[in-house]
């Protein structure tokens, strides 16, 4: 069985995982567009190397912070991992809160690889001017889409430019039908002022934790990608480092911007997934031990 741990940032995924990944004998496979990156702890609020169960974790400190990324790259690489878990373990947990990366990962989406999007300037330019070229050239995915969300924007240009048919087009066509048997999609939704409040406490520890000297040493070991600085909880900091903004500004803006995101991520569960939908993670770990 494939256990699917899905929900906004601060509902309890990770503390799901752990617990079903012990009680399942199981791997866990990151689902986190963040957590890949190496050196970047505290803002995505990874488990601890030291933790006993982080040599478990698969997809996890994968990419360094100066590459970017892809969907289409997640896709390949979890694929892969499944296809090789599943000679030695009966169960596998996922766990991650990015929406996309689970459905491109166990439903039929198709990317096309087109060299012409290693060459384009897309990386370089603004979010609002991204959102123009988007429009210009595939409206109708403007309706799916956030624009500060730079990566989904950005592959739906480069699929607009480059391909037969455009990103709303390729979505159509497909039929997104699970390829794997038995997964059970699990989806944690706390009550929102719940959620809120967890979120906000989570963002004091970080800060508690060393988010702000985390940052640094970023900075000075890495030149960032445009996709690892746009991170919530980086990209704050980086403008306190600019004096763009306080630091306890900058603390109040990851808070508000996480509390956003979180809103989106149930947004698009609901709507994405036919989950099972749980209220806290016990629920969740209780429901998972039962069907066992």
């Amino acid at each position: 069985m494939i256990y699917v741990i899905c929900g906004p940032t601060g509902s309890g995924k990770t503390k799901a995982s752990l617990e079903l990944a012990s009680f399942f004998h199981a791997p866990i496979i990151n689902a986190d567009a963040f957590q890949i990156y190496q050196n970047m702890d505290i803002g995505t609020a990874k488990i601890a190397k030291n933790h006993p169960l982080y040599e478990k974790h698969y997809l996890l400190d994968i990419v360094t912070p100066e590459n970017t990324f892809s969907v289409k790259q997640y896709q390949d690489i979890f694929r892969k991992t499944i296809d090789e878990l599943r000679n030695e373990y009966n169960d596998i947990v996922v766990v991650g809160g990015t929406g996309l990366y689970i459905k491109a990962s166990l439903f039929d989406f198709d990317f096309e690889n087109n060299s012409n999007e290693e060459n384009d300037d897309l990386d370089t330019k603004t979010n609002e001017e991204l959102w123009d070229i988007l429009k210009e050239l595939d409206y109708k995915s403007l309706d799916s889409l956030h624009k500060n969300n730079r990566k989904r924007v950005i592959r739906a240009i480069r699929i607009a430019k480059y391909h037969t048919f455009n990103k709303s087009d390729n979505i159509e066509m497909q039929s997104h039908e699970m390829i794997y048997k038995d997964v059970r999609i699990m989806f944690i939704n706390p009550p929102r002022e719940e959620l809120y409040n967890q979120i906000n406490l989570r963002v004091e520890e970080m800060f508690s934790k060393g988010l702000v000297e985390e940052v640094k040493g970023l900075l000075k070991k890495y030149q960032l990608s445009l996709t690892a600085s746009q991170a919530i909880g980086y990209k704050e900091i980086i403008s306190y480092f600019k004096n763009d903004i306080t630091l306890e500004e900058a603390k109040e803006l990851i808070k508000k911007r996480t509390r956003n995101y979180a809103k989106r991520q149930v947004t698009y569960f609901k709507h994405q997934f036919q989950a099972e939908e749980f209220l806290s993670t016990q629920d969740l770990i209780m429901a998972a031990k039962r069907y066992e």
